[in-house]
């Protein structure tokens, strides 16, 4: 099949069938990845991961879905299960759901810390993201960002408008240090567009409700399992932060079990 635009491949495994994983990764961030995760699988499975696109800025869940939806259906392939990490597991389910209504047999879902996006953890998102630049902030400017941004998680009218507000703070806070320290201005624009695209994958996610489709699945938790966790027909513990659980051997051998159950059922 053509290049795919919605998906970037993270494996081959010898099989047909696939395995679809929902995340939004990007490079540097401190949490672990599926691309942290698959190597661990084994090589057992073929593993589409999810792609952005550039801003995403004004599409809708429905957009999303669609999107990666379609070059599934086009691949002609039966999915063996949907994995989902943070939000992406607000997505996920949606996603099994669809194709489970193209194949005879429906795909299993796994989700892992699964998270509706909320504006307290935007504003956590936000302070992470910021803690990148901590080398070329002052600590005055530090400051400055955080007390804006606790502003605005206090008084933005809602989630999209809370996360415009968050990239005009970081564009503007950032942008000071970048031309104090003559860095490449074009490097700041990445990084702002990069989180002004995820703040938009995050708020299309909101239009979902996950219920439904979480409380069928397997919720594979850190040390400190999230609200959504809550939901799942079923629950395995992995002792591990949050930030490592996709890059834990525990976590690979346990997908890699349910996987192979599903694959033996």
């Amino acid at each position: 099949m053509s290049r795919l635009s919605g998906w970037k491949v993270l494996a081959e495994g010898p099989g047909p069938e696939l395995v679809l994983a929902v995340d939004f990764a990007t490079t540097g961030r401190s949490d672990s990845s599926f691309s942290d995760l698959v190597p661990r699988l084994g090589g057992r499975f073929t593993v589409w991961e999810t792609r952005q696109p550039d801003t995403g800025e004004g599409m809708s869940a429905e957009d999303y879905l669609a999107w990666w939806t379609r070059e599934v259906e086009e691949s002609g392939r039966t999915v063996r299960a949907v994995l989902g990490y943070c939000a992406g597991s607000v997505f996920a389910g949606e996603l099994a759901s669809r194709v489970a209504a193209g194949q005879a047999e429906p795909p299993r879902f796994l989700m892992v810390d699964p998270e509706v996006p909320t504006p307290d953890a935007l504003h956590r998102d936000f302070d992470a993201m910021l803690g990148q630049f901590a080398s070329v902030l002052s600590d005055g400017e530090l400051a400055a960002a955080r007390q804006a941004a606790a502003t605005a998680l206090a008084t933005a009218p809602g989630f999209a408008a809370l996360g415009s507000e968050l990239v005009r703070i970081f564009r503007e806070q950032a942008g000071t240090a970048f031309a104090r320290e003559e860095l490449d201005m074009d490097l700041l624009e990445e990084f702002a567009a990069v989180f002004r695209s995820f703040v938009s994958y995050l708020d299309a996610a909101r239009g979902i409700d996950p219920a439904a489709a979480w409380s069928a699945a397997t919720a594979v938790n850190s040390l400190r399992p999230t609200e959504g966790a809550l939901l799942a027909a079923r629950s395995v513990a992995v002792p591990v932060d949050h930030v490592d659980i996709l890059r834990s051997d525990l976590t690979a051998g346990a997908v890699e079990e349910i996987l192979s159950l599903h694959a033996a059922s």
